[in-house]
């Protein structure tokens, strides 16, 4: 009983804190999930100009994996904050059986 109620106070205490963490995180990957949309949309739009260009083929492909690495990037920066603070709450409301 004594054992269910600490560990029940230490899961609340995480929590508590990757929720704080995870609204933190949530103001910042704003900010920079804005700024790798730009940078994205600057690196597909130098990969289409380029591809008309006098590159070599493999210079072509890395311009365009470079594109594709940071649109996978901007897109999936928003889910770890939103993973943080999701498992803060089912820590918080978490309960022994």
């Amino acid at each position: 009983m004594i054992i269910k109620i600490i560990m029940k106070f230490i899961l609340k205490i995480i929590g508590f804190l990757l929720v704080i963490l995870g609204q933190g995180l949530i103001l910042l990957t704003t900010i920079s999930g804005c700024l790798m949309n730009l940078i994205t949309g600057f690196l597909f739009l130098m990969a289409i100009i380029l591809s008309f260009s006098d590159l070599t083929v493999s210079q072509k492909i890395f311009f365009w994996v470079i594109a594709i690495i940071s649109g996978a990037i901007s897109t999936n920066i928003y889910t770890i904050p939103e993973r943080l603070v999701s498992t803060g709450t089912h820590l918080i409301n978490f309960d022994f059986n």
